[in-house]
């Protein structure tokens, strides 16, 4: 496909970037804008990282889809997403960040993703863009190419169309947002989320073996057992690039920190474990084990705290009922007050006592708008 006018939409022309002078030349003109909207299309079935196929970007007055199979040097995106006089607007960004992240080595600043403002405005916490549209400007989009094959190329009129659906109205979809906030506190706490969002983003460790479901069976050698083998596997399919579930499914990785095997055989016990993997890997498998096993007691990690008993299970519904009467005071998704895990941290936390990291819910934004209340609450229910 030829690089230039491809499509008109909504009102505004559709080009198609595949070759590096125009990348250059139209990125010049975004760091002129104040406001440029952004999205990703990727794909991400048989591996462990997203493969970016396409970037496309709206300034207000045309929409650009930009191909990185066709551009070697990606350096005008990556000055576009560090330029801090330019901010962008995306939606339910997440992924996004990690494909900007891994192919353009720099992350969307300042930002602002119109799922988490909406959020602020009254609308569920994750609203999707489609329903947004309809709600605001009674634009109806097509969900035929969700699950198109992205790399794919040429690419189809119809992917063409979709793609630049997904940016051509944000830029008119954040004014009506920022106009319902202007003036108001939760415009700055919508500020102050947006740019959390990208600090907790940079900031992250990787998945989590502690969120396992049922590691808190275990006792603190199975969780050593458990940390290194999860920790052998992120590092596995990151080199390898392959889904988790592909190399060593959750379960697998639960039951083998259960029985924690010592001779390939008993691998064979652990029925999660793809008879591939256990030729291929049953000695990493075994030596991290093993490894697990010779620690010292001190070395062992903390116990993992059981789910909520009774008695905090009640303490729970009555946290949420706060955020809930809170949210509807204020307009906003009780959800992005506090959500189920903030609840639990603060309970866990009231009856950790002094000297533990305090929960997230009682800093930030959330400390003055809930978070006191919260844990007034929260003490008052475990005395």
């Amino acid at each position: 496909m030829s690089p230039g006018i491809v499509e008109t939409f909504n009102g505004m022309p559709v080009h198609y970037i595949d070759a590096q002078d125009a990348l250059e030349a139209a990125a010049a003109g975004w760091l002129r804008r104040e406001v440029v909207a952004l999205d990703t299309e990727f794909m991400r079935v048989r591996t462990f990282h997203a493969q970016a196929a396409l970037f496309q970007v709206c300034d207000g007055e045309a929409c650009y889809l930009v191909d990185p199979l066709a551009i070697a040097d990606l350096a005008p995106l990556a000055r576009l997403l560090d330029a801090r006089d330019v901010l962008k607007v995306m939606h339910s960004c997440s992924e996004d960040l990690e494909v900007c992240e891994r192919h353009l080595g720099a992350l969307p600043e300042p930002l602002v993703d119109t799922q988490i403002v909406a959020a602020f405005c009254g609308y569920p916490l994750s609203v999707g863009y489609q329903k947004m549209l309809a709600t605001e400007f009674d634009v109806h989009l097509g969900k035929s190419e969700t699950r198109t094959d992205w790399l794919q190329r040429p690419l189809s009129p119809a992917q063409i169309h979709y793609a630049a659906e997904d940016v051509a109205f944000l830029p008119g979809l954040w004014r009506v947002l920022a106009g319902r906030l202007a003036g108001k506190p939760a415009g700055d706490w919508a500020r102050e989320e947006c740019a959390a969002t990208v600090a907790r983003f940079r900031a992250r460790t990787g998945a989590d073996w502690r969120a396992l479901g049922g590691a808190w069976r275990l006792d603190r050698r199975g969780l050593a057992v458990l940390c290194a083998l999860h920790a052998w596997r992120e590092e596995t399919v990151r080199t390898r690039d392959l889904p988790r579930s592909w190399l060593v499914p959750d379960a697998a990785l639960l039951r083998l920190a259960e029985l924690r095997p010592q001779r390939e055989e008993q691998l064979g016990a652990v029925e999660d474990l793809p008879e591939g993997v256990r030729r291929r890997y049953g000695r990493a498998i075994l030596e991290q084990v093993a490894t697990a096993l010779a620690l010292d007691a001190a070395e062992l990690p903390p116990a993992v705290p059981p789910p909520l008993d009774t008695a905090q299970g009640r303490q729970l519904k009555a946290l949420r009922a706060l955020a809930i009467t809170c949210g509807e005071a204020l307009g906003v998704a009780p959800e992005m007050l506090a959500r189920r895990r903030d609840f639990e941290e603060l309970l866990r936390w009231c009856d950790a006592g002094e000297g533990v990291q305090p929960p997230a819910v009682l800093g930030g934004w959330r400390r003055e708008v809930i978070g006191e209340e919260l844990l007034a609450l929260a003490r008052k229910g475990a005395a």
